[in-house]
């Protein structure tokens, strides 16, 4: 299940700059007696405003739990018989009707992130009718050199400043070779943005993007590492930026920092290659810098999330095509439970089960209940008659 909860997608919600830019996208592009396709909902408000905008049904999924209160929402505001909810992963979801209109913001910081590509392009060739809109249109990511001590010092002060004595670099370069969310305002800017790639969601389908920028640098000062944002574009004239020169958002802009600061003078040139490469459905990051400054001085960075230890190596190598694997003690335990879950046992039956044939592993009924409960939420059959694969 996703970790948002109903408060998380409050905040989503209050930010104006994204939730008036969607409806306002929603209202140029929904028709009367369309169908509209609301992939994960939350708390329902794309899925009523698409209802108020004219559509004759609109199918909401999300796996969350919060799809519950988007439920009672739509019953409070007498579109409960116009929305079907599903919860669900929208891959796992098959739909008695193609939608005219697909909207989504499944983004992170940025929107290359966890499943967005992959369940867009899924959306458009499963779900989608011919000649359908998607909303968003398009993602250009951005990026730029900043200037932020502190949001560097942030990074490196435990290790530099508060380590008691030891020497903690290992801990720092660890540090930098991670990314995460940052404010800055236009005037941390030290070059023009460069474009670094476009998602455009009415075709891409490959999640790993990859791309160089480069950037001539148009003011004196000292480098601390690139902010990368993306400007959305919802629908014909609508759309947001989550850089420095909009309104602050809930995305916030993300913040690759170098492993050192870097004095830099005006004309001095920047080049970074950014990657980013699903694996094993998580996302390595790698930034590659390469710094000529006027006076002849050369600095490279080569920063990964890999050497950040963001993902670990022996995660990935047990995700490989070719590591084959075998069942440790919890995954017995779990699969015993599936097997027990034919529909002739109840939950409480299973967990008597569990404690009498694993009691090192559940000392007590109530916690084979709980472990029970948590694979028949996830596992057990119980989505809407006709809606799941």
């Amino acid at each position: 299940m996703s970790a948002y909860t109903v408060r998380s997608f409050g905040s989503m919600m209050a930010d104006r700059v994204r939730t008036d830019s969607y409806a306002a996208a929603l209202e140029r592009t929904v028709r009367p007696g369309c169908v509209v396709l609301d992939v994960g909902t939350g708390t329902g408000i794309l899925a009523l405003l698409a209802c108020r905008y004219g559509a004759r049904h609109v199918y909401a999924i999300d796996p969350n739990n919060a799809i519950h209160v988007a439920r009672a929402s739509a019953q409070a505001n007498g579109y409960a018989d116009r929305i079907t909810f599903i919860q669900a992963v929208s891959t796992e979801v098959r739909l008695p009707e193609r939608a005219d209109v697909a909207v989504a913001d499944l983004r992170g910081v940025l929107p290359v992130h966890a499943g967005n590509i992959q369940a867009m392009a899924d959306v458009r060739e499963r779900l989608l009718a011919p000649g359908g809109v998607v909303i968003p249109r398009t993602d250009t990511i951005r990026g730029a050199p900043v200037q932020d001590a502190e949001a560097y010092g942030r990074i490196t002060a435990p290790w530099t400043e508060h380590g008691h004595g030891f020497h903690l670099s290992a801990a720092r370069e660890a540090a930098l070779n991670d990314w995460g969310k940052v404010y800055f305002a236009p005037e941390q800017l030290l070059a023009d943005a460069a474009t670094w790639a476009v998602l455009d969601y009415r075709a891409t389908a490959d999640p790993n993007v990859t791309g160089t920028m480069e950037w001539t640098v148009a003011r004196a000062g000292t480098g601390h590492g690139v902010s990368v944002w993306f400007d959305a574009d919802l629908a014909e004239g609508v759309g947001f930026t989550t850089g420095a020169h909009g309104p602050r958002t809930i995305y916030g802009t993300a913040f690759l920092p170098w492993l050192q600061p870097v004095e830099l003078a005006e004309g001095d040139r920047v080049s970074m290659r950014l990657d980013a490469r699903l694996a094993s459905g998580e996302y390595v990051w790698v930034w590659n810098t390469d710094i000529r400054r006027g006076d002849g001085a050369v600095f490279r960075f080569r920063q990964s999330t890999l050497q950040g230890v963001t993902v670990g190596m022996r995660a990935l190598r047990m995700r490989a095509h070719d590591f084959a694997p075998v069942l440790a003690e919890r995954g017995r335990v779990d699969q015993r439970i599936l097997e027990m879950m034919d529909g002739t046992a109840t939950l409480g039956e299973i967990a008597s089960e569990l404690q009498r044939r694993y009691p090192d592993r559940f000392p007590d009924w109530k916690s084979a209940l709980s472990r029970a409960g948590q694979l028949s939420e996830l596992f057990a059959e119980g989505a809407e008659p006709g809606l799941r694969s």
